[in-house]
């Protein structure tokens, strides 16, 4: 009988993981915690993504879990134009670009979704 329930708990939990992976899917990070994510409909427009993460100074790599056989492309924001920044996949599912102190904001594509991703440093 606690077997059943051990195996219950764990496919609750399982399924769970699942829903949280796909619901929050794509999710950008970096050492020090999660970026800002906002789904946008397109880039022409002025989001307000409210309040953003703070990150130290000196993260200079973004990483992106991305659930998707999609391609994905990632450019960084500079006054209103985007500037296309090379994407490096290490794992399946698993994505890399370097950022430099003035990146701030990231468009990334994944098929025909579009978001934004924010890190602000302190």
């Amino acid at each position: 009988m606690a077997k059943k329930k051990g195996l219950l708990l764990a496919g609750v939990l399982l399924v769970l993981l699942l829903l949280l992976i796909v619901w929050f899917n794509p999710t950008a990070f970096a050492r020090d915690g999660l970026l800002t994510r906002m789904k946008v409909d397109g880039y022409q427009t002025q989001y307000d993504l409210g309040a953003t993460r703070r990150h130290d100074s000196d993260v200079d790599r973004v990483y992106l879990f991305c659930l998707s056989p999609d391609a994905v492309t990632v450019e960084s924001e500079e006054m209103f134009e985007g500037r296309p920044v090379e994407v490096t996949q290490i794992l399946p599912f698993l994505y890399s670009w370097e950022r430099t102190l003035n990146d701030s904001a990231f468009r990334v594509s994944v098929g025909d979704g579009k978001y934004y991703f924010t890190i602000v440093s302190t």
